[in-house]
């Protein structure tokens, strides 16, 4: 895919896709759709919490999925909880998955099996919560992954470089979530400002109307503005493009 150099990149993912939140992925895809954003990436959960599996809806994954960037979101979304003074108890609730669990390799392995039952063969990772361990990158470069994101970072695997494209997006819990829906469409303008936009929605967004409003004046703005909507794997590929 070829970029106009005078043009910014626009990313908008959607998380945490599985059967238990399926009627909310489908209201913000819808909602975007009505925006003008017809290329989004999607995050797909392969086993919930251990208890739900993709392939249990496997033909509305693939309506859901038809034309977008499908992306591997760890194995089961659940790990053991952070300890009592751990600031980042303030951003997940015991879902580090790829930070503090240990099978890592395994959970891998299992996901991707999943994946290939639904006859999709994603190019990117990213870790629930955006957490992980060093480690976990030689394990997506082994077994072919050629990105993988955090919250300030997407990371090409292929050639070890990173590019700095902060992620915008809603907390889902007490301060941090009223904090994010504050300044949503307020830090917009500073992030606006880089080369590349990324914003990240979840399923709970669909369900609160401030994150609706907040998001609405975010799109609004984006109509305005020059961008190319694409997938993170041709931001990875379009990275001459890109001086941040």
């Amino acid at each position: 895919m070829l970029f106009r150099k005078t043009h910014k990149l626009l990313n908008i993912s959607i998380h945490d896709v599985c059967p238990s939140h399926l009627e909310n992925i489908f209201k913000l895809k819808e909602l975007l759709l009505e925006n003008g954003i017809y290329n989004t990436t999607l995050l797909l959960i392969p086993f919930y919490h251990g208890k739900e599996t993709l392939l249990d809806i496997k033909s509305e994954i693939l309506e859901l999925t038809k034309n977008s960037e499908v992306i591997l979101h760890g194995y089961t979304h659940m790990s053991k909880d952070f300890r009592k003074y751990d600031y980042r108890r303030i951003f997940t609730n015991k879902e580090a998955e790829f930070l503090l669990e240990g099978d890592l390799s395994q959970r891998l392995d299992k996901g991707l099996e999943i994946f290939k039952n639904l006859n999709i063969i994603p190019k990117g990772f990213v870790a629930p919560a955006w957490l992980f361990r060093k480690e976990v990158l030689r394990l997506l470069k082994e077994r072919g992954f050629l990105f993988t994101t955090d919250r300030r970072y997407i990371y090409d695997l292929e050639h070890n470089k990173k590019i700095f494209v902060p992620v915008l997006t809603f907390g889902s819990r007490g301060f941090v979530e009223k904090l994010s829906i504050f300044s949503f469409d307020k830090m917009y303008p500073l992030v606006s400002r880089l080369k590349v936009v990324r914003i990240a929605l979840h399923p709970s967004d669909a369900s609160n109307p401030l994150k609706i409003y907040k998001l609405l004046k975010v799109l609004d703005c984006i109509k305005k503005e020059d961008f190319d909507i694409t997938s993170l794997y041709h931001i990875i590929k379009a990275k001459n493009l890109i001086k941040n």
